[in-house]
């Protein structure tokens, strides 16, 4: 019981959806932590749709290369509600920016026809699915 409210506190102190992902798989060793149990991510670019594929390319020939954290989750669920993640689809990107953020994001805002979502971590998240979500965890 302590352990599991420990891990929750600390999934809630650093902004990240608690059923979402594992930290063990992350290309980048600053974020390398382990939560055993979870799904595994995935920093691959060739499980993405064409689509998320393609404004990821764009986004990184106007910006240059970004360092991509997670990408596929096969199973992934949005934590506190259960409804499938577009991780699990292949439809969404998380990654650290490289550059001005700022840009970044006012870039993908106006691009992307699904979420953008800023993490306190640092990290920016989008997907391609079909809702808007323009917020802050």
């Amino acid at each position: 019981m302590l352990r599991a409210l420990l891990l929750a506190c600390a999934l809630a102190c650093v902004g990240t959806p608690a059923f979402a992902f594992s930290w063990s798989v992350f290309s980048d060793p600053s974020v390398n932590r382990t939560l055993q149990g979870y799904a595994k991510a995935s920093a691959s670019r060739s499980c993405l749709t064409g689509e998320t594929r393609s404004l990821l390319n764009r986004m990184e020939a106007r910006f240059g290369r970004q360092q991509v954290i997670s990408t596929c989750r096969p199973g992934a669920v949005i934590a506190g509600t259960g409804r499938p993640s577009q991780h699990r689809y292949g439809k969404a990107v998380d990654f650290r920016p490289n550059g001005n953020r700022t840009a970044i994001l006012a870039w993908l805002r106006g691009n992307v026809r699904g979420a953008v979502i800023t993490y306190r971590t640092g990290h920016i998240h989008f997907d391609t699915g079909g809702y808007r979500y323009r917020g802050r965890k």
